[in-house]
């Protein structure tokens, strides 16, 4: 039995997991402790209650979260979490339970749920990309997770695109996450003189809505994104050589806006040895379930 648990933004979802299957998830706020301690204590009582209640024994603890350390288990200076500082999560966690406990970032974890568990089971050397508000990826080369000397290698999110291009919250200009993750199409739409009213609601959503409903500077913005994407994918190919390349999240949804064309771009785009050998795909795990099943396996990697 693991207790996988998915640090985000304003939400923490902690589950435990047996057999590739979430049994049971529960949620924490991720803000409102009064520090990084409390939080800690917040994540050890939900993962006690859990087990508790479910009669087994938990065995490990996986904890996927944004600028985690792997090889030292510390979250590292996270702008998107409360805490501005340093935080050694997995071992403040595996203090207080006496449970081993793994911290990974969170676009790793999710690598390897889907690689034990998903659409990439089987694969020796795979990429998985989560196309969200950011974009994350995980690189999985000969069967093994690509860390890197510090721990934070693999991030294709922040490879320049577009020299000189839109300002990336990493400090960089340009980065391949200004311009396919949900904000990035947001603002090419915007760019493009889209309307502002579609966009009163959060997400993707809307414009693939008015895409399907005709709106041509939503039709060209499923462009747009499909041509940058797929560029950033087969540059990445050029690096690793994956078998398989797997997305993940609300955009990778898309399937007729953005899956159908971006297979034929990415091909296009691939250098001509790599063309037909690598499968381009979505997800298989279930919204819901992937990010705890992706910490999970951290304790396993």
């Amino acid at each position: 039995m693991i207790a996988g648990v998915d640090i985000g933004g304003t939400t923490t979802k902690i589950g435990l997991v047996q057999d590739g299957k979430v049994l049971v998830q529960t949620r924490i706020p991720t803000t409102g402790h009064a520090d990084d301690n409390a939080f800690a204590d917040a994540i050890a009582a939900e993962v006690a209650r859990l087990s508790s209640n479910n009669q087994q024994p938990t065995t490990g603890i996986g904890i996927g979260a944004p600028n985690a350390n792997q090889h030292t288990g510390i979250i590292e200076m996270a702008p998107n979490l409360p805490w501005k500082h340093d935080v050694p999560l997995a071992r403040m966690v595996q203090d207080r339970l006496g449970i081993t406990t793994v911290l990974g970032n969170d676009a790793n974890a999710a690598a390897l749920g889907e690689w034990k568990y998903g659409a990439g089971k089987g694969y020796k050397d795979l990429l998985i990309v989560t196309l969200g508000t950011g974009v994350g990826s995980g690189f999985i080369v000969n069967g093994q997770l690509v860390l890197g000397s510090h721990g934070n290698a693999g991030e294709l999110g922040h490879m320049t695109l577009v020299i000189d291009g839109r300002q990336c919250t990493c400090g960089r200009k340009g980065c391949v996450e200004t311009y396919v993750s949900i904000r990035g199409m947001r603002q090419t739409y915007l760019e493009m003189n889209g309307s502002a009213e579609v966009l009163k609601r959060d997400g993707v959503l809307p414009i693939a809505e008015a895409a399907r409903a005709g709106d041509v500077v939503a039709l060209n913005t499923f462009e747009r994104t499909v041509e940058w994407l797929a560029v950033a994918l087969a540059n990445a190919v050029t690096v690793t050589g994956p078998q398989r390349i797997v997305l993940f999240g609300g955009i990778a949804r898309n399937g007729d806006l953005l899956m159908a064309p971006l297979r034929d771009a990415f091909q296009r785009a691939l250098l001509n040895i790599y063309m037909g050998r690598v499968d381009l795909t979505v997800s298989a795990l279930p919204d819901d379930d992937a990010a705890i099943l992706g910490a999970a396996a951290l304790t396993e990697a």
